[in-house]
This record gives C-alpha cells, sequence and structure tokens, in this order.
C-alpha cells in the first residue's frame, strides 16, 4: 500500500488544493459570465435603442432632423469628426412596408439584392411593437436581424408608410461577430486564468499546510517524547514495588534504599507532568498571561533568599547585584518560574566551589536578567538547540542528574510571552551565562 497516499498531511494538503481550485474555477467562472451577458446586454440595448429610434421617427407627427445630423460637420481628409458614432445610424437598417394583406410595397426601394433575402420576411401582425430576433436566408447568404413591427397612424408625415404595416430591420451580423469574438477571448483568457489559479492554488495549500504540518510534527514529537520521559520514572517505582513486594517481611529500614529511590522518581514524575501541563496549555493558549506592575528590586530581593540558602548548602558561592528602581509590567508568577528553571540548571550543573550569580539590570525600555555559572560550559553546537523540548546536551544523561530537557522550552516560553529575548554565551574565563531581556511595558 502506498505510504504517501494514506498520509494525512497529503490528504489534507490535497483537499486544500482542490477546494482552492474549485473556489478560484467557480470566481473566474462568475466573472467571466457577468462580464459577458453585461456586454451582449449592452449590444443588444444599442440596437432595440436604436429601433425604438426609427419608431419614433416614422409614427411623430412631424418631421425634424435625427439629433446625430443636426449641427455644422467638422471635415478632416473628407471625414466628419464633429460628432461620435450614432447607435441608431440608418445605414444598417432597412424598412419593409406592408399592406394590411403583407404585400411589400416598397420594394423598389428596397433594391433587387436586398429584396431577394428581405421578401423572405413575413407579415405577423401577432408581433406588433414587439422586438424580436429575426433570420433571414436567400440561396447561400443567411443574415440576422433585431427586427420591430409598428402599425404607421394614417395621420403621419411620410405618405408612403402612413397607415401601413412597417418592419423595421436592423442587420446584426456584426454585432453577432462581436459578441463570438469576444465569448472566445474571453473563454482564452479564463482558461488562462484558471490554468494560472492551479499554481496559485498549489502555492496556497502548500503555505497553509506548513503551520498546520509542523503543529502535526510537534504534537507528534511531543507525544513519543513525553511518553518515553514518563516511562523511565513509572519503570522504576514499579520495579521498586515489585521488589519490595517480594520482601514481605522486611521493614522500611531495610528498604529504605527502595523507597528513597521511589520517592525521588515520584518528585521526578510530578515536576515532568507539571512542565509538560504546561508546554500543553502553552500550545492550546490556555495559559493566561497576567501583568501587572511590579517594583523590580524589592521583588527580586525577596525572591533571591532561598537560593542563596541552597547554595550554601551545597557549597556554592551565590551573588546578586540589583542595580534598577524601575516598575515592569510582567506576571510575577511566570518571571518566577522563569527565573527557578534558570537557576535550576545552574545548581544541577556546577560543583561544590563553584559560583552563581544574578545581575538585574534596565535601560529606557527593557531590563535584563543575567544570571551566571562558573560550572562547565554549553558545547557551541549545543546552544542552538537547548531550547528545544526533550533536548539535552547529554543524552547519556539520566532524569536524575540532566533533567528532562524540558526547563529551557517553558523558559524561553515565559519570555517570548513577555516579548522577550533569552540568549546563552560562554563565560570568561570558565562557565554559562543566561541573559534575558524583557520589556519594561511602562
Amino acid at each position: 500500500m502506498n505510504m504517501a497516499a494514506n498520509n494525512p498531511q497529503r490528504k489534507q494538503q490535497r483537499r486544500l488544493f482542490i477546494n482552492e481550485l474549485v473556489a478560484f474555477a467557480i470566481l473566474f467562472l462568475s466573472l467571466g459570465l457577468i462580464i459577458y451577458l453585461f456586454f451582449s446586454q449592452s449590444v443588444y440595448r444599442n440596437i432595440d435603442h436604436s429601433l425604438t429610434v426609427q419608431k419614433q421617427q416614422l409614427t411623430k407627427m412631424n418631421n425634424q432632423q435625427p439629433s446625430h445630423k443636426m449641427g455644422p460637420p467638422t471635415i478632416r481628409d473628407g471625414r466628419d469628426f464633429s460628432q461620435p458614432p450614432s447607435v441608431n445610424s440608418p445605414f444598417r437598417t432597412n424598412e419593409i412596408i406592408f399592406d394590411e394583406h403583407g404585400k411589400i410595397e416598397n420594394a423598389a426601394a428596397l433594391g433587387n439584392r436586398n429584396y431577394q433575402l428581405l421578401s423572405k420576411a413575413k407579415l405577423n401582425k401577432a408581433t406588433l411593437n414587439k422586438i424580436q430576433d429575426m433570420t433571414l436566408t436567400y440561396n447561400s447568404i443567411t443574415s440576422h436581424f433585431r427586427s420591430l413591427l409598428i402599425k404607421v397612424p394614417k395621420s403621419a408625415p411620410d405618405k408612403r408608410s402612413a397607415g401601413k404595416y412597417v418592419l423595421i430591420l436592423e442587420n446584426v451580423d456584426s454585432d453577432l461577430l462581436a459578441i463570438n469574438s469576444f465569448k472566445k477571448a474571453l473563454i482564452v483568457t479564463l482558461i488562462a486564468f484558471w490554468l494560472l489559479a492551479i499554481a496559485v492554488a498549489f502555492l496556497l495549500s502548500r503555505s497553509s499546510m506548513k503551520p498546520i504540518i509542523k503543529s502535526w510534527q510537534r504534537q507528534r514529537e511531543f507525544s513519543s517524547n513525553a511518553a518515553h520521559e514518563l516511562r523511565t520514572p513509572l519503570t522504576v517505582i514499579q520495579n521498586q514495588m515489585e521488589a519490595m513486594l517480594t520482601k514481605p517481611k522486611a521493614t522500611i529500614l531495610s528498604e529504605i534504599d527502595a523507597v528513597s529511590t521511589t520517592l525521588d522518581e515520584t518528585r521526578h514524575l510530578k515536576i515532568l507532568t507539571d512542565r509538560l501541563l504546561t508546554l500543553a496549555r502553552s500550545d492550546s493558549d490556555i495559559i493566561q498571561i497576567q501583568k501587572q506592575p511590579i517594583q523590580l528590586k524589592p521583588w527580586f530581593e525577596s525572591m533571591l533568599p532561598p537560593y542563596s540558602e541552597i547554595a550554601a548548602s551545597q557549597s556554592k558561592a551565590f551573588t546578586s547585584f540589583i542595580e534598577t528602581n524601575q516598575t515592569a509590567d510582567i506576571d510575577p508568577d511566570l518571571i518566577k518560574q522563569l527565573v527557578t528553571i534558570i537557576f535550576d540548571n545552574a545548581f544541577k550543573y556546577t560543583q561544590a566551589g563553584d559560583s552563581i550569580g544574578i545581575t538585574i539590570l534596565n535601560d529606557e525600555r527593557h531590563f535584563t536578567i543575567r544570571i551566571s555559572n562558573t560550572g562547565d560550559r554549553i558545547p557551541d553546537d549545543d546552544k542552538q538547540h537547548i531550547f528545544e523540548r526533550f533536548y539535552r546536551t547529554d543524552p547519556s544523561r539520566t532524569p536524575t542528574t540532566g533533567g528532562h530537557g524540558l526547563g529551557l522550552a517553558i523558559a524561553q516560553w515565559i519570555v517570548k510571552e513577555h516579548h522577550g529575548k533569552i540568549s546563552v554565551r560562554d563565560q570568561q574565563p570558565k562557565g554559562t551565562v543566561f541573559e534575558i531581556q524583557i520589556p519594561l511595558g511602562l
């Protein structure tokens, strides 16, 4: 079975591509249909207006020059440019005069050539005052007309048509050719744009899928890594419990190592689940950051004493330098968690006799937290990845000695939620420095 065909990412991308392509097709077809209908209706509207004007000229009670013939002409190179082309030009219009019995009375005025074709038109009183389409054929000649049958009043000044039926015919062959040419050009244009839409839809579907694919990959990696991290402490706890079950007469004192190991793994398991829950909530935007104005110096001074005591208990030096009197708009719980994570790493990767320090500074727009230690440096290749989830600089480390690879990922998320930056660099001559820069926000 083809794995690529069953890939849900490929299926989703294909579905997006088809949806976007169909949307483009509907859009282009609708646009093309609207343009075509507007153009064809505009052409027929002009033709019908011409027929109406001819009708008015035939039925009015006095002879007036048509408006397009009024005014002095402007002659240039033998041509008149004084007026724009008229929609009711008489050169395409023919008038057939019928008597009551349908006999053509103006055959001589039509001319032999036109008469052979126009004589095929018959008087149909049912179409009186109705604009109709008409097709006339003589030998191999076929012409299309727009027609209007009228009854001219007997009082009309034109004696030839007074009291007669007049069929006004306007040849529309050139208009139909124009409409057909426009339709072909429109179809070619729509096909070209639709082919372009295929490429656009493909690119859009790919770009739309990138965040989805990234999210799927992160979720899959998160689930896999979380399962792996949870399995280790659970296995240790299970093994210790099963071992103690084989010794029903043993005392707590005799199994103190097993109990201690189980408690340690339970604590690590709690820390791991808390951090996994934090990351899961951050991915789902469930955690709402609660910012409030905090005076930095007294807040940090009240938070640091426990870390000084931890350092003293581990025979490590602890220094703090708080040089700021600013107030910052921060979430104190998250910033405290951030500092705790960095300190946790600093204590974990230093030995007795090493030193750990924190410096708080500020400029006009930001305050900076700089936490340093004199432990082992982080390799340059690892510096690019230490903020990734489940990443450990030494894969052989166990959760007891090396953590779960989640703390710095949470630290980076906290900094991003505060629109800040976090970085790591070497300290001279030995050690590592984590530097966090966060906007004051006030």
